[in-house]
């Protein structure tokens, strides 16, 4: 397995394709049955389509990647059953929320969802919405979606990055977005919380700040969201492989 590494790119182009997962083509049975369980212990997951990314190289400052189509419960299993199969990884976007005084804002998701209990950077899936009819995906776009979705933050009260950092830890790779609101963190915490109290199904039930890499000691965390947050809040390099 390649160590878990932090990379700065100026761009990302993803594109769709009409490729097949043979995984899950091969293991749909067993796909079925999986699915059949882990929805009576958890009614509210919901079997949308989701992108996994297939092939994808770093070159010249640009992310590549080409993604195929998979159900949430094709992408459910394979991650449950050890992803076996390493022609895919999981690809999602995420968004480095920073308060205008400097800290991090990170979100803890509620139970019912895939990483509850976990604090990580809001973000989530490509799916179907962040696509245009060529097949090209707005990678900012869907992260500046789901921020919104997850905490009530609107893209015009927050300044964007233009780049963006690519964290690769297994066969995870997360897209992240800077972010930077013009609150400090206590006013912009309270404002994600409040909206989030008005959700009708909230994805998550509290909001963390973090400003050192102390910090994330005691927080159960994702592993790419450890990998990237020490990168960041350690200052390093734009590039960097970590051990």
């Amino acid at each position: 397995m390649q160590p878990a590494r932090v990379t700065y790119v100026e761009a990302c182009d993803l594109t769709v394709s009409d490729e097949t997962w043979v995984f899950a083509r091969d293991n749909a049975a067993a796909i079925d049955a999986h699915w059949e369980r882990a929805t009576l212990a958890n009614p509210s997951y919901f079997n949308g389509r989701i992108y996994v990314l297939a092939h994808s190289q770093l070159e010249d400052g640009v992310f590549s990647g080409q993604l195929i189509a998979a159900e949430f419960k094709a992408f459910l299993y394979w991650k449950e059953t050890g992803q076996t199969d390493t022609s895919v990884c999981d690809v999602f976007g995420s968004a480095l929320i920073r308060s205008g005084d400097g800290a991090i804002l990170l979100g803890r998701q509620r139970a019912g969802n895939l990483n509850a209990g976990l604090v990580y950077l809001p973000g989530g899936f490509i799916d179907p919405r962040d696509r245009d009819d060529d097949g090209r995906v707005d990678i900012r776009g869907s992260v500046l979606r789901e921020v919104e979705e997850e905490t009530g933050l609107r893209a015009h009260t927050l300044a964007v990055s233009e780049g963006f950092l690519i964290t690769t830890v297994g066969q995870q790779v997360s897209i992240a977005v800077e972010l930077v609101g013009d609150g400090d963190a206590g006013q912009m915490m309270a404002f994600m919380r409040e909206a989030v109290a008005h959700e009708a199904a909230p994805e998550l039930d509290e909001i963390v700040a973090v400003r050192t890499v102390a910090d994330l000691d005691p927080l159960p965390m994702p592993e790419f969201a450890q990998v990237l947050l020490r990168h960041v809040l350690a200052g390093r390099a734009p590039v960097t492989t970590v051990p």
